[in-house]
């Protein structure tokens, strides 16, 4: 689960260096640009900006696709890092308390599959690796 959260807290961190890359502007100044600004939200600009160069379509497409990629995964993230695990069930499944109602007077337990929390962290390291070759390809 370590390695999941830090995978992703490098990638937040990347996905704001691409951003800032994507823009054009010098990376001493990404920090002022993507502060605030959720994961979501970089991968939103830079979708944007990708769409509006020239031919940068199909570019701004395959972010898209990662996107989406984004969006399914940071459920199992967040799950990990904002609620308790309380264990595991049938040593196929980890299992977290959350600190939200469910009906009446029940707190919401989720069992999240040890398989998907792999997937989320091999594909943060492998958006990582592409964020950070983007990031250190020479400026045109």
């Amino acid at each position: 689960m370590l390695d999941l959260v830090l995978t992703w807290a490098s990638l937040d961190s990347a996905l704001g260096m691409l951003l800032t890359k994507v823009l054009g502007r010098p990376m001493y100044e990404g920090p002022d640009i993507v502060s605030g600004m959720s994961t979501s939200k970089r991968f939103a600009e830079i979708c944007r900006k990708l769409a509006a160069t020239t031919s940068g379509e199909t570019a701004a497409k395959l972010m898209r696709r990662r996107k989406k990629k984004y969006e399914r995964y940071s459920q199992v993230r967040n799950r990990i890092a904002h609620s308790r695990c309380v264990g595991t069930w049938n040593s196929d499944y980890v299992v977290f308390a959350i600190f939200e109602r469910e009906g009446a007077s029940d707190l919401v337990i989720e069992c999240i599959p040890l398989q998907e929390m792999r997937r989320a962290e091999k594909w943060g390291r492998e958006m990582l690796r592409l964020a950070l070759q983007v990031v250190d390809l020479p400026d045109q």
